[in-house]
């Protein structure tokens, strides 16, 4: 079996060396690794063992396409730059996955102080997304009986969808859904992709695994930290308008409405543009 490992850069070379490092201490078999470098303004490098594809920055989702046109793997695992593994998660694959026929399996996460990441959600609706942030929130501040009943479960499950920040899709499968949804930016493409696998029959896993540190949020470059939320709200309304009905969508706006037209009126900056968006004016 060859794993094509495939890892979008945006300027957050520090991150991409530790991750590649963390590679070839712990991982086991034969892999191929293949980074698609978007950053604007880093300077061109060489990493041993993978192929670099330097493109224009036109979002994850493109970059993540981009290469897995390269890979040759039987398995593709998507990787955040900003992860770090602390073990093999070879032997938890070949148990759990290779003899399973499946979509999509998220492998777990933890925080970088080993504490567990929240990386498998309900379905984008409406009531779900609330519940979801409540549950990510709660787990975040430690909630005991929140992280007791989540970490303690080990054993491999069917959801609906997992993070994009480590995901194993099979070839076959990948090409098959057609990818990733290029119009998706940044954010949501990995819900998307999931609800369009399980829309062809195919389960969406998740793979209890303690030894794949994200450094959450640090893949996202500081001069993008003013856009992020508004490249969340537009892959949002997106998501909204592709997968849920009317109900769903009016809910989604009114919310975003009521929010962001109170923030654009105070703050403005970047509520101001979400705030556009809704309106049906994107400056994109």
């Amino acid at each position: 079996m060859l794993l094509s490992i495939i890892i979008i850069n945006h300027n957050q070379k520090h991150f991409l060396e530790r991750c590649i490092e963390s590679i070839g201490k712990f991982i086991s078999g034969n892999y191929e690794i293949i980074i698609a470098d978007n950053s604007e303004t880093q300077e061109d490098y060489r990493i041993d063992n993978a192929v670099i594809i330097k493109t224009p920055n036109r979002g994850f989702a493109n970059a993540n396409n981009l290469a897995a046109r390269k890979a040759s793997g039987e398995y593709l695992l998507f990787l955040n730059a900003d992860t770090e593994f602390r073990k093999d998660f070879i032997p938890a694959f070949e148990e759990y996955l290779q003899k399973t026929e499946f979509g999509a399996a998220g492998i777990g996460l933890t925080y970088p102080d080993g504490s567990y990441q929240l990386s498998y959600w309900n379905e984008n609706t409406f009531f779900n997304e609330i519940k979801n942030k409540r549950l990510e929130d709660g787990l975040k501040q430690n909630n005991a009986s929140l992280v007791k009943e989540y970490s303690s479960d080990n054993s491999l499950r069917e959801v609906d969808w997992v993070s994009g920040a480590a995901v194993i899709i099979p070839m076959t499968v990948f090409k098959n859904t057609g990818g990733f949804n290029e119009n998706f930016f940044l954010f949501y493409e990995d819900a998307d992709i999931c609800k369009r696998i399980k829309q062809k029959g195919f389960k969406i896993l998740y793979l209890p695994f303690n030894g794949l540190v994200h450094h959450k949020g640090k893949n996202v470059n500081d001069k993008f930290l003013s856009d992020t939320y508004y490249y969340a709200k537009k892959s949002q309304l997106l998501y909204y308008k592709l997968h849920n009905g009317f109900i769903q969508r009016v809910l989604l706006r009114l919310y975003l409405f009521i929010k962001f037209g109170f923030l654009s009126a105070t703050a403005g900056g970047v509520n101001k543009r979400i705030f556009r968006l809704i309106m049906g004016a994107s400056d994109d």
